[in-house]
């Protein structure tokens, strides 16, 4: 590092620069020696320091040398700097610019008059830089600029599927088989637009499971919905399979509000949909999933899922050693009977290996599940299916098998096991009234690092909007507005058409058979 230093003040350094401007003392001993040190070595790698302190102008009865020493004075890092500006005159315009030696400045220096600006024309000319962006590699390293979350948002426009086609899904689906880092299968669900884009919840790499919290109307089922589409867009159907459960009675049997999650079992993802108003069928279930999780144990033995899912990588990519010539798999005996040999029998096992993707649950009013109301007809076996949830929130990281919840704050939801073991937290705002208020879905996203981010939930379950056609729409731009985020283009959706999420089904669908991807078995 000190070679390079050493050719950099040798060579001149290339760029980019760094201008630190210090104004004033920055207090503190630490940091006042951290600027001195920046100041002497920082233009060895392309970081110089502007020092600014408010002094007496200098005049025959101050001079140079002891408004120099002023200055030092206030901010101690301007002794350390190479050249200094006096600015005075009436309303200091001049300006002197002089040399630093170890005795101080040099003068006379060189003269110049300052062009003051006024802090409205400094704005302008802020705002019409902010949207430059350096070009080529350099441009990597810079921070997307933030915008502010819109009203709403449409969940096939933060996917980039506004045009879903097969096409564009089997391309998703052949980037997911190449991820070395979620073996078994990718679970990426985009909750909606973020101020830097969509907002992601990875169940692989930040989860395993997903809380939803938020009042009634704060759109909790249809952020359920959303994260049922995304995952499906995200991953084939035989590496990824999803079973919804709605835990309040009356969903599903009528439209708009109570349909509940029954709106996704045309997507090939879905194996199971389960509606808690049937003891029988509730207690089925939870036998079902308690089997699933314990034949996932016994396959991956003491390993997890993503180690299983190597080693099966692995032992595809190894090539088996020859054989001598006119040996096979086949043996003959002295009998008239025809054997395998062990290396054919023990292929033959492996192959008889059932694939295992991942599965996420997804359960809609958990708290209806955890403090079932009395006199609901699920009631009786609300508890069975409780456990074996509890189970999946324990034993799921290991298994493969991830828990997305959507449950009302508080309550003894708050203390189940589900909710103590959701390493991700959505927390969605009540609904306010007014024009100018966002729709239901604003929420942030808590990650296990305590990292949370603002989005407004993508809506999946509306109406093909009149824009999906993405036509060029030319607004008025003034020059006071040039470094502004740019506004979204309004959405209306067409009021006899398809939803976005019959219109990803059906391009799912079609994406499944082209690839020959099979279903997940149905746990019912």
């Amino acid at each position: 590092a000190k070679d390079d230093a050493e050719l950099g003040a040798a060579t001149g350094f290339p760029g980019p620069y760094t201008v630190v401007v210090v104004d004033g003392d920055p207090g503190g001993t630490a940091l006042q020696e951290d600027l001195a040190r920046l100041a002497v070595v920082g233009p060895r790698v392309g970081v110089h320091v502007v020092c600014l302190a408010e002094v007496p102008a200098a005049s025959a009865a101050s001079p140079v040398a002891r408004t120099y020493a002023a200055a030092c004075a206030v901010t101690p890092t301007f002794r350390h700097c190479g050249a200094v500006a006096l600015l005075s005159g009436d309303v200091a315009s001049t300006l002197q610019l002089m040399r630093v030696a170890p005795g101080g400045p040099v003068e006379p220096g060189v003269p110049a008059t300052v062009d003051a600006v006024s802090p409205a024309w400094a704005e302008r000319f802020a705002r019409a830089l902010a949207p430059l962006r350096p070009d080529g590699p350099a441009a990597e390293g810079q921070a997307r600029v933030a915008t502010p979350l819109p009203r709403s948002a449409r969940l096939l426009d933060e996917l980039g599927l506004a045009r879903a086609t097969p096409a564009s899904l089997m391309a998703r689906w052949a980037d997911a088989a190449d991820d070395t880092e979620a073996l078994g299968g990718r679970a990426r669900a985009v909750l909606g637009a973020g101020p830097h884009g969509p907002v992601v919840a990875d169940l692989v790499a930040d989860g395993p499971h997903l809380l939803i919290e938020g009042p009634p109307g704060s759109g909790r089922t249809e952020l359920l919905r959303s994260v049922v589409a995304s995952l499906a867009a995200a991953e084939r159907p035989d590496r990824l399979g999803m079973v919804l459960i709605d835990g309040r009675d009356g969903v599903g049997t009528g439209g708009g509000r109570t349909e509940g999650l029954r709106v996704c079992v045309e997507i090939p993802h879905v194996t199971t949909h389960l509606i808690a108003n049937d003891p029988v069928r509730m207690r089925e279930f939870a036998q079902s999933l308690s089997a699933e999780l314990k034949r996932r144990a016994e396959l991956l033995g003491r390993t997890d899922f993503a180690q299983w899912h190597a080693g099966r990588a692995v032992s595809g990519r190894l090539v088996a050693q020859r054989t001598p010539a006119g040996a096979g798999d086949i043996e003959a005996p002295p009998s008239s009977t025809l054997r395998l040999r062990p290396g054919a029998a023990a292929r033959q096992r492996a192959e008889e290996v059932p694939p295992l993707p991942r599965l996420v649950v997804v359960v809609d009013d958990l708290d209806a599940l955890v403090s079932p109301a009395l006199g609901a007809p699920g009631r009786p076996a609300a508890g069975s299916v409780t456990r074996a949830l509890e189970a999946v929130a324990r034993e799921g990281e290991r298994l493969g098998v991830h828990l997305v919840a959507a449950t009302a704050p508080g309550g003894r939801t708050a203390e189940s096991e589900p909710a103590r073991r959701a390493a991700l937290r959505v927390t969605l705002a009540a609904v306010k009234q007014g024009p100018d208020e966002p729709a239901p879905g604003r929420g942030r996203l808590t990650h296990p690092d305590g990292a949370a981010v603002e989005f407004q939930g993508g809506r999946v379950t509306g109406r093909i909007p009149r824009t999906a056609t993405q036509r060029p729409t030319v607004v008025p731009l003034d020059w006071q507005r040039m470094g502004d985020p740019p506004a979204r283009r309004p959405v209306r959706e067409l009021g006899n058409g398809p939803t976005d999420l019959a219109l990803l089904a059906s391009a799912v669908e079609r994406a499944a058979r082209q690839v020959s991807a099979s279903r997940v078995p149905s746990l019912l």
